[in-house]
């Protein structure tokens, strides 16, 4: 039992998302991959249906739970936690030891700037900043081999273009890792 939970543990998983002109997603756990979106086409069965008896529509009443419970949350208490969960995702990633790794990195963002291209600009820039900012602090907790991140600005286009690969590879020890550096206060 105890080798099993430490094969486990030691065992590399991940995801690979390719997006673009289409969205794939494939989930990898050691040498088994899973194709999540799109789904893989399956085979059909030609099996004789059963006739179903139509179901009765349940009346709405009050006690349904129609209210929705809000978190209370605004943009100023978000904003004011940034610092503290970048803390401590960032103690998190320490205790990893460089075992993640982002690989490949490869990913390509056209923004559109037609109708306002001022707008354009100054979002370009906060984006530029955001990436330039945290990327080196990224490649010194995980191992990212080749990132290539393109950003760039279209005023012809009127849409926002992006495509690109990422894949994020990891043990299943260090979302523990993680996951105690974010429970301790």
């Amino acid at each position: 039992l105890l080798l099993l939970i430490l094969v486990l543990l030691l065992l590399r998983v991940g995801v690979r998302l390719q997006f673009g002109e289409e969205l794939r997603v494939t989930a990898i756990a050691g040498p088994i991959r899973l194709q999540l979106v799109p789904e893989p086409e399956k085979k059909k069965t030609d099996k004789p249906k059963k006739e179903k008896a139509p179901k009765k529509k349940k009346e709405k009443t009050p006690e349904d739970g129609e209210k929705k419970k809000s978190l209370g949350l605004t943009f100023r208490d978000i904003r004011s936690a940034l610092p503290a969960l970048w803390e401590s995702l960032k103690r998190g990633l320490r205790k990893t030891r460089q075992r993640l790794r982002i690989d490949p990195m490869q990913v390509s963002v056209i923004l559109g700037g037609e109708e306002d291209p001022a707008a354009s600009a100054e979002t370009y820039g906060w984006i530029s900043a955001a990436v330039w900012t945290f990327m080196p602090r990224l490649e010194e907790l995980m191992r990212i081999p080749d990132p290539y991140i393109h950003l760039d600005v279209d005023y012809n286009a009127r849409e926002t273009r992006a495509e690109g690969e990422i894949g994020l590879f990891f043990q299943i020890r260090d979302l523990f890792a993680i996951g105690f550096a974010f429970g301790n206060p």
